[in-house]
């Protein structure tokens, strides 16, 4: 019965250090500055070394190419071909070259 009460005790002493770590953590997010930005009016200066993954779902692709006129080096290629039956258009090819190395500053 003693050692039930001490297992009980210890974790709800361990459950209340958890919660207690959690809240000095959202405690110390709470006095910094925000930073949301409008994307398209204001960009993120990053540093010389950033290096970022780019992500890009291809289910969800349209194929309005915007990428491809985004992209300040022509890192994507978009090949389509218009089906008239369902007047949209199908892409049949996308490359993105991950190995071209672009630096940061052009952005």
């Amino acid at each position: 019965m003693i050692t039930k009460f001490i297992n009980y005790s210890e974790q709800i002493i361990l459950a209340v250090r958890y919660i207690g770590q959690g809240l000095m953590i959202t405690l110390s997010h709470a006095n910094r500055l925000s930073v949301t930005i409008q994307y398209p009016y204001e960009k993120i200066i990053s540093s010389e070394c950033f290096r970022s993954r780019i992500h890009f779902e291809f289910d969800k692709c349209i194929v309005c190419e915007v990428c491809v006129r985004v992209c300040p080096i022509d890192l994507s290629i978009v090949d389509w071909k218009l089906e008239t039956d369902i007047r949209k258009k199908r892409y049949i090819y996308i490359y993105i070259d991950m190995n071209i190395h672009f630096d940061t500053k052009i952005i």
